[in-house]
């Protein structure tokens, strides 16, 4: 992704997106963006003590006078909400319940969605689940286990729904 020339967006969080968006920082091409179940910067930090916070171009906090802003399990929804919303595509790659809750929401938007198979975790249920449970969406949804060939899938509908 980071030689793609795109915004990277996480939700600020440890694990896998970290590291997806540590690695873009360090080539220096890609702008990130983190969005943070935290109300502020310290609070991020507190998050995530292990995790250099600089990386992000840009932090987007839950609102201090959010009604569940003291329930981090509310707040981490809020911000799933708003990346997806945010976004034009997003990838899955592995995943546990969160992943599963920002597929469900960027099928509902009719994003492009890339699921990476073969890294274990929802990414690796979900092209047996969708088909179960499908339901009409403008989504388009493409299942790899190819990580350069699912970016370019990603990046090419994005850039053909764009015109």
């Amino acid at each position: 992704m980071a030689e793609a020339d795109v915004i990277l967006i996480t939700g600020a969080c440890i694990g896998l997106p970290y590291e997806v968006a540590l690695a873009a920082y360090k080539k220096n091409r890609v702008e990130i963006w983190g969005f943070s179940p935290a109300t502020d910067y310290e609070g991020q930090v507190a998050c995530t003590p292990d995790d250099d916070n600089s990386i992000y171009s840009r932090l987007i906090y839950t609102p201090s006078d959010f009604e569940f802003v003291s329930d981090v399990n509310v707040a981490r929804k809020y911000r799933n909400i708003l990346s997806t919303a945010t976004c034009e595509g997003g990838i899955i790659i592995s995943g546990r319940w969160g992943s599963l809750n920002e597929f469900t929401n960027l099928y509902d938007m009719g994003k492009v969605i890339g699921v990476l198979t073969g890294t274990g975790g929802v990414a690796d249920l979900l092209p047996n689940l969708s088909k179960q449970i499908s339901k009409p969406s403008k989504a388009t949804v493409f299942f790899n286990n190819s990580a350069s060939t699912l970016v370019n899938q990603v990046i090419s509908e994005i850039r053909k729904r764009k015109g």
